[in-house]
């Protein structure tokens, strides 16, 4: 069995129709005696209609997937060379294409039957913020085969800036000058002397602090995300884990109630054919009781 294709398959059903998909294929595998690719497929989980609905969109127009991998490229690079008017100018770009790939994947989910709600919308487009910081995610969903959402991160964790590579200069305004207080009249004023300007180096040292609690805010809501999600995937886990049970439960029990019914039906037809036995019995007793008579009274 090609698990591959089956997966590749899988992930375009809709949402569903996954679960009896995937138990029929990993039975079929069971049959064939492929171990491997029966267990590949037992460890599938449905996705949630937000991630069916990328898969489409990905399957369907695979020009925008393209686009939304170039950004993420484009971003990756700006970010190694720190260049902070570019990463600015992405950033706004980011919005302009997330906004109109959940639009047009929220279009194809409901031209295929299936309207997504607000919850789902937001799913869809967090989806799409995680795939520009995960690059081998990014890969799968632009095969139309991604299985669950990426972690949302902050930035891209784990790239590190290109050596050599400096923050552009930051212009600021240098500060209006402290006006001194009046000195004693005995004593001539000293003018007063403007603080310096900030270096490149401290500027760049206060945008990182910055940087540095914002991403720290960041990171504290991502942790309380992550463990939304992972109890949300835990329970789905559990509930299609269950639902399995319950239709091999509910197998188990069809085919009881089909064996009880053929009971039935030849215990019904042994009944009949008791029935009809009995009256011919009586027939023949019947015949038997006025030939005894008709000779009793020739005897006579």
């Amino acid at each position: 069995m090609d698990a591959d294709a089956v997966i590749f398959e899988l992930y375009g059903l809709r949402p569903a129709d996954f679960t009896a998909a995937r138990d029929a294929y990993v039975a079929q595998a069971r049959r064939e005696k492929d171990t491997t690719a029966a267990a590949t497929l037992r460890g599938l989980r449905r996705p949630t209609l937000a991630v069916w609905a990328v898969n489409l969109l990905a399957r369907t127009r695979p020009d925008l997937a393209e686009a939304l991998l170039r950004l993420a490229a484009e971003l990756r690079r700006a970010h190694r060379e720190l260049d902070g008017e570019r990463l600015r100018a992405l950033s706004h770009q980011q919005h302009q294409v997330i906004g109109a790939l959940s639009a047009e994947a929220a279009r194809r989910a409901a031209g295929a039957g299936e309207r997504l709600r607000e919850t789902a919308l937001r799913e869809v487009a967090e989806i799409f913020h995680g795939l520009l910081g995960d690059e081998d995610a990014a890969r799968r969903w632009a095969a139309g085969s991604l299985a669950k959402p990426p972690p949302v991160t902050v930035g891209f964790e784990g790239l590190e800036p290109a050596p050599g590579a400096t923050p552009p200069p930051v212009t600021r305004t240098p500060p209006p000058a402290r006006v001194s207080a009046p000195a004693p009249a005995s004593a001539p004023a000293a003018p007063a002397s403007p603080p310096p300007a900030p270096t490149r180096t401290q500027a760049a040292r206060a945008r990182a602090a910055a940087a540095r609690e914002d991403a720290a805010a960041a990171s504290a809501a991502l942790r309380r995300t992550e463990r939304r999600l992972a109890e949300a995937a835990a329970a789905q886990d559990r509930a299609e884990d269950e639902a399995a049970a319950l239709h091999e439960e509910l197998s188990s029990v069809r085919q009881r109630i089909e064996a009880a019914g053929r009971v039935v039906r030849e215990t019904r037809q042994a009944y009949r054919r008791a029935e009809q036995a009995h009256a011919r019995a009586g027939r023949t007793a019947e015949k038997t009781a006025r030939r005894l008579e008709e000779l009793d009274r020739s005897e006579d």
